[in-house]
């Protein structure tokens, strides 16, 4: 499908990776049900599924600023088109960093279809088997070098599941992971762990809900989204505490929440239009420049797409891209039936696009800092992608029945 790359690939860029030096990029909540049971399916999360660790844990509990740490912000500059041919032929990612596209085995060695979580140092891919469709058994380790799988833990699944594990984030030697479920009419959320060497899993915490957005690690804590705010609870086990100053806010690329977290698409909406900073409570604001459409932000970047309700020429409006400080605004033509992947950038540069719409055989990305395409070479199909949950991570994995590809934005230069 020609937007399912845009649509799995969520995020944008980590804390400044053009603003703040001193803070090195790495790699979205989540949103539209229909895509949950895809996403449990693959569990790259944690980004995307997969999820790297953040240091420093600490300060979580700390109030958010009330606003004086606002950074003044310019008027948005105007939407600048971009024709078809000053796009330029994609350069060829296999070719030109090789490093970045690596294919994985898809099976264990006894044959049982693995489920991608992580690619971790020293060759060591983490995933899941499934007693079936979307119900996770078991967490394992795979040593691709030795070619030798063992277990990391047995997953529990508690009378009356509703959502089984899913958002796997892997950090600090730990796993976490979080299921619901309703006993009595009464709706369940709970994190779980387990250290990546192996060992039974652990209950963290558990409290009222039906679902977790965006599950991460932050130092000696789990962090994540829900529907009252931004939570977090010690990895060694403990009740709940919810970071004052949440209410309303998801998790965009941690330490920075966003508000308004649930997403939109009428005209006008901005999804994270106000960006704080949960260690140092600065706060930004998007200033974007008109667009017939809806936005969807992260810490540097915004993207615009269909507006839900409005009649558009040929079909669709083009992509809007500009930064949340209104500089660098331009759009994107749009072909064909191609969706407007109106979700965000990828690790601060990657935005899933397809210029020729169906047409396009492979998964293609267009770099918003170089304005150049790339061709990443994995051919689109019926192939489960991961997904980002937390914008830091860099990885996302493609999963079909002859394997798994591997694709690394942190190694394309």
């Amino acid at each position: 499908m020609s937007d399912d790359l845009g649509r799995a690939l969520r995020g944008t860029l980590a804390t400044a990776a053009q603003e703040a030096p001193s803070v090195r990029p790495e790699l979205l909540d989540r949103v539209e049900a229909v895509r949950r049971g895809r996403r449990r399916r693959k569990m790259a999360a944690a980004a995307l599924g997969t999820a790297v660790v953040v240091g420093g844990a600490g300060v979580l509990g700390t109030q958010l600023g009330t606003g004086d740490g606002t950074v003044p912000v310019a008027a948005a500059g105007a939407l600048k088109p971009v024709a078809r041919a000053d796009l330029g032929a994609p350069v060829k990612v296999r070719e030109r960093w090789p490093d970045a596209v690596r294919e994985l085995p898809a099976r264990l060695p006894d044959g049982s279809r693995l489920q991608p979580v992580a690619l971790l140092d020293g060759d060591i891919l983490v995933g899941t088997t499934e007693s079936s469709l979307q119900r996770p058994d078991r967490l394992w380790s795979y040593d691709l070098g030795a070619r030798r799988a063992k277990v990391i833990t047995n997953i529990v699944i508690p009378r009356g599941s509703k959502i089984f594990a899913s958002d796997f984030a892997v950090g600090g030697g730990r796993v976490v992971w979080w299921l619901s479920y309703r006993v009595d009419g009464r709706d369940t959320v709970e994190i779980w762990g387990a250290p990546v060497a192996g060992g039974a899993a652990h209950k963290i915490t558990g409290m009222p809900g039906a679902e977790v957005s965006t599950l991460l690690i932050d130092g000696d804590d789990a962090v994540w989204a829900a529907s009252g705010g931004v939570y977090r609870a010690p990895l060694t086990g403990g009740a709940p505490a919810k970071i004052p100053g949440t209410e309303g806010f998801g998790i965009v690329s941690w330490p920075w929440i966003g508000s308004p977290a649930p997403y939109g698409d009428k005209l006008g909406y901005v999804r994270y239009r106000t960006l704080k900073n949960v260690r140092t409570g600065e706060r930004r604001e998007a200033r974007l420049a008109p667009f017939k459409g809806a936005w969807s932000c992260g810490v540097t970047w915004c993207v615009g797409g269909s507006a839900t309700g409005v009649r558009y020429n040929g079909g669709m409006p083009p992509i809007a891209v500009q930064r949340r400080d209104g500089k660098a605004g331009r759009t994107l033509p749009v072909k064909g039936d191609m969706l407007a992947p109106a979700a965000g950038v990828v690790y601060g540069r990657f935005l899933p696009y397809y210029p020729d719409g169906p047409a396009s055989k492979t998964h293609l990305l267009y770099d918003v800092q170089t304005r150049k395409m790339l061709d990443t070479g994995i051919r689109r199909g019926n192939e489960v992608m991961g997904g980002r949950t937390n914008e830091r991570d860099p990885q996302d994995f493609f999963t079909g029945d002859d394997g798994t590809t591997l694709l690394d934005f942190s190694k394309i230069g």
